[in-house]
């Protein structure tokens, strides 16, 4: 049986840091944190699981799929602009598939959960 989750991406960052204790502490669903490093100790016992793990890795997601069953998103993986501005290409990548990649894994959990 699939575990009910809400899937955080670049949970390390400062947003992450804020969210998964705000999230843990409303109960309703836990927390899959994935993140390009491991998950900061300061955050990891809030979280029922972490990946370390790319939004650009399609197996990766694909095994999320089938492990977890996803309720929401919270996008937080980018590279930020000073990063950008060195790595253009790695940026568009991260920035626009990405998100594509996650919308994607959206939309085959609301077909699964029978809403939109």
């Amino acid at each position: 049986m699939r575990k009910p989750v809400v899937l955080i991406s670049g949970a390390n960052g400062e947003m992450g840091h804020g969210l998964i204790p705000r999230l843990y502490q409303n109960g309703k669903l836990g927390v899959l944190a994935m993140d390009l490093k491991e998950i900061d100790p300061s955050v990891r016992d809030y979280c029922q699981a972490c990946i370390v793990g790319d939004v650009l890795d399609q197996r990766l997601l694909e095994r999320l799929v089938s492990e977890y069953e996803i309720h929401a998103i919270f996008h937080l993986a980018a590279l930020l602009s000073t990063r950008s501005e060195f790595t253009p290409e790695t940026a568009h990548l991260v920035n626009v598939q990405g998100t594509l990649n996650l919308l994607k894994l959206a939309i085959e959990q609301s077909r699964w959960h029978g809403r939109p």
